[in-house]
Order: C-alpha cells, then structure tokens, then sequence
C-alpha cells in the first residue's frame, strides 16, 4: 500500500520540484539581468536574450506546424505585443531601480490583475474575492513607500506599467492559445517579442563601441539558458501535472527570492514598512490562490 501511494505521487512531488526551481531561476534572473546590464544596452540585450530562448525552446519544444505557424502567430500577436511593451517598461526599471526586491513585489501584482484584464477583453467572470486581494495589494504597495528613507522612484512606474501590460498579455494567451501547446505558446511569444524589442533597439539605442567583457556575456548565457530556457521548460514541464493554482503558489515564491538575492548581493536593504509592504503584496497573492483551494492539489 505504501509503495503504491509513493508511485502516485511521485509525479506531483517531481512537478512541485521543477515549478519550485523555475521561481528560483526566474528570481536569479533579475541578478543575471542587472550584472549584464552593465555592459549591455537594455534592449539589445532583452530582444536578443527572447530571441535565443524562444528559438532554443521552440527547437526543443517544437515549433506548431509551418502550416498553422501563421495562425498561431496570429493569434499570439496582441499577447506578444502587450508582452514586449512589458518587458521594455520592466528593463527600463530594471536599469533604474535602486531595490529590485521592491520592484519585484510591485511586478508580482501582475498576477492578480490577468482576470481583470480577462474581464474587460473577454467578459471572464470575475469574483468578488478577486477586489478584495486587489485591494489588499495596493494596501501592500502603499506601505513599500512608507518610511523614513522609502520614496516613489520614476523606476517604480515602469515596474507598475510593466505589471499592467504583462497582465494583459497573458489575458491575450489564455484566450488565444488552446489550441497551441504550452511550449509552442512561450517560443513564438518569445520570438516575436524578441524581435519587436531587437526593433525597437535599432531606433532608439546604439551599437556598443567596445565589445562588451566574458563576464558580461557569462551574465547574459546565464540569462538566457537559465533564467529564460531552464525556467519556461521546468515551468511548462511542472504545469502538466499539477493544477495551475498549486504552480501558482508555488511560483509565489519568485519575488522572495528577488528580495533575497537583493539582499544578499547587492546589499539593497528594506526598512520595517517595506518588509511589511512585500508580505502583505504575498498575502494577497496567496489569498487569490487559495480562492478554489480545490484546485490547489
């Protein structure tokens, strides 16, 4: 009896693993992000690190069928755009911030707000318990800007809009992407939001004029193959065999790690009502989760 109960749930206790590394990587890669910033344009380096990853993923993954490319591509056109004006407001915060463990809290908002997009784009029915974790989040947000030596910084509106796009863009996917597999969705999304950005790079920033260290392009091989490939692989992998509130949770845990990678190497300290600010921002968070706790198993 006891052996067969470890068989049944092996698959969930390794799915719980892979989506729990995935929010380790995707916060290691805030890290990755800020050391390539620093020899690297910001959209030069996001636009080339989608296009790397999504290709890598799609070669893994595999690409749909050149037949229904076009379709696909499509369909995930709005949630691509969205997703690429998202990640430019994210970088351009990313290079400002003075604490990426508060903008990672701000970021993490994003989560709560795709049924509201959902809702205006597609008329999803939106619970009440939804307004009142929203509610409680910008409690959170509130107290992130209390404090003696805490102030609204121009970065902390990027990480706001960036949280408002990424919203949208994934309401776009959710609604478009039935048909397409998981891994399909996140290489064409990637590539197609890569190549906006490389565009949008073209016209508004300049070609280094020195070539950029080894350990700039360690940081940014680590952006792409680990915070990017890894993370949507292990993600995507984890989410087939739990349901998506138990990853959920799980990937709740990706701005914690932000804030301690933050704290520890980059020694960007939170006062009393920042730390309090961040676990009410996780609290709500959390709450939205366990709205159907039947689907947290």
């Amino acid at each position: 009896m006891s052996s067969d109960r470890t068989v049944l749930h092996a698959p969930r206790a390794v799915a719980d693993a892979q989506i729990a590394i995935a929010a380790f990587v995707a916060g290691a890669g805030w890290l990755f992000s800020i050391k390539a910033l620093a020899g690297l344009p910001p959209l030069l380096f996001l636009g080339s690190r989608f296009v790397i990853a999504g290709l890598l993923i799609g070669i893994m993954a595999s690409f749909p069928p050149i037949a229904a490319l076009g379709r696909t591509v499509r369909l995930l056109l709005p949630g691509a755009l969205a997703f690429a004006v998202a990640m430019i407001a994210w970088i351009f915060g990313l290079k400002q911030t003075a604490n990426p463990g508060v903008a990672a809290f701000i970021t993490s908002t994003g989560n709560l707000l795709v049924p509201v997009f959902g809702l205006l784009f597609f008329g999803w029915p939106v619970g009440a318990r939804l307004w009142i974790s929203i509610a409680i989040a910008l409690a959170g947000m509130a107290l992130l800007f209390l404090g003696p030596n805490a102030r609204v910084e121009a970065a902390h509106i990027y990480f706001v809009v960036s949280a408002l796009l990424w919203a949208a863009s994934m309401a776009f996917v959710k609604h478009n992407s039935a048909a397409v597999g998981a891994g399909g969705v996140a290489a064409v999304q990637l590539v197609v939001a890569g190549f906006v950005i490389l565009a949008a790079s073209l016209v508004v920033e300049e070609v280094p004029a020195a070539v950029p260290s080894i350990e700039i392009w360690g940081w940014f091989l680590a952006s792409v193959l680990i915070s990017t490939c890894l993370r949507f692989v292990l993600q995507f992998r984890g989410q087939q065999s739990i349901s998506a509130a138990r990853a959920s949770l799980i990937m709740c845990s990706e701005p914690v790690w932000v804030l301690l990678f933050s704290l520890t190497f980059l020694g960007a300290p939170l006062s009393l009502s920042q730390m309090l600010g961040c676990a009410v921002i996780l609290l709500a968070t959390l709450s939205q989760v366990f709205a159907r706790p039947d689907l947290v198993g």
